[in-house]
């Protein structure tokens, strides 16, 4: 990933449903801690005047681009009013011509951020992410952020959580991680889990095999990749944490509470060219607190 401009902007994706606002609300916050501008951006959606061969009448473009731009409004009095009253965060919006998933992809190009609700208005399925926050995690240029539910309300004294796989691929993550958390002056989890069988747990305790020893090297592999970054934020408070059991599930458990998860896009688990791996892609559709996917 390209080094992002020390003022690159967080963009964040609104459709005007109450995910969007609660990004809304969660990246004003953050664009005040980076001392960046706040960018809101709307997508117009398909631009050919023809559906399924039927002609729509020029109505419905108007009707569309009104509230497109009332979606715009509302938003941008949300941001102004989140930020602080000693806050001079930049804040800006614009309507992007086509669908949101493209525009939103070339956003993530000069972005620090894109963050986006974890589904919009046109998501049936309250269960799982939208197709934009997909396509986000598995191409954006830039780290994602996916608000699911009233996450973007966190309580402001929450840790921030970090998986850590013991590979390069966490490195970008690690790093997201603790300057997040040392923005918040707050406490860093970090978890490294591990399973080295794809047998239920269950059966874990009937072979006969060196479980201490296992877990005396994973402990290693954690304290090995946090070594540098314990060095570089000595203020940041860091829980080192090893479990056995499945990452996904581990680390949403733990994030419950948390004001920010951070993953990396893929694990040790992934191969060349894998855009986001089954970790991340749990995680997207199950984590309740705030989730922030970095790409390697």
């Amino acid at each position: 990933m390209d080094a992002v401009e020390p003022k690159a902007p967080v963009v964040v994706g609104i459709d005007g449903s109450a995910r969007a606002y609660a990004a809304v609300s969660w990246a004003a916050r953050e664009a005040q801690r980076h001392g960046c501008a706040l960018h809101i951006v709307s997508a117009l959606g398909d631009l050919n005047p023809h559906e399924n061969g039927i002609r729509l009448p020029q109505s419905y473009f108007a009707d569309r681009d009104r509230a497109v731009h009332a979606h715009l409004d509302e938003a941008v009095a949300i941001a102004r009013t989140t930020r602080t009253a000693t806050s001079s965060t930049e804040i800006t919006s614009r309507v992007l011509d086509g669908p949101a998933r493209p525009a939103l992809l070339e956003a993530s190009k000069s972005a620090r951020m894109v963050v986006v609700g974890s589904r919009g208005l046109g998501q049936i399925t309250a269960a799982l992410a939208g197709s934009v926050a997909v396509a986000l995690a598995a191409h954006a240029q830039s780290p994602v952020v996916v608000i699911r539910g009233h996450a973007g309300q966190t309580s402001g004294t929450g840790d921030v959580v970090v998986g850590v796989d013991g590979t390069e691929n966490s490195v970008p993550a690690l790093a997201a991680a603790f300057e997040e958390a040392s923005l918040r002056a707050t406490g860093l989890v970090a978890v490294h889990t591990w399973s080295p069988f794809t047998l239920p747990r269950a059966f874990d305790d009937q072979l006969d095999l060196p479980w201490d020893e296992v877990e005396t090297a994973e402990q290693a592999v954690l304290a090995e990749s946090l070594a540098g970054w314990t060095e570089r934020y000595p203020e940041t408070s860091v829980t080192q944490t090893v479990v056995r059991g499945r990452s996904a599930a581990e680390l949403r458990d733990r994030a419950a509470d948390a004001e920010l998860l951070v993953v990396g896009s893929h694990g040790r688990g992934g191969f060349a060219g894998m855009l986001i791996g089954s970790t991340s892609t749990a995680l997207l559709h199950t984590a309740e607190c705030p989730l922030m996917i970095v790409r390697s």
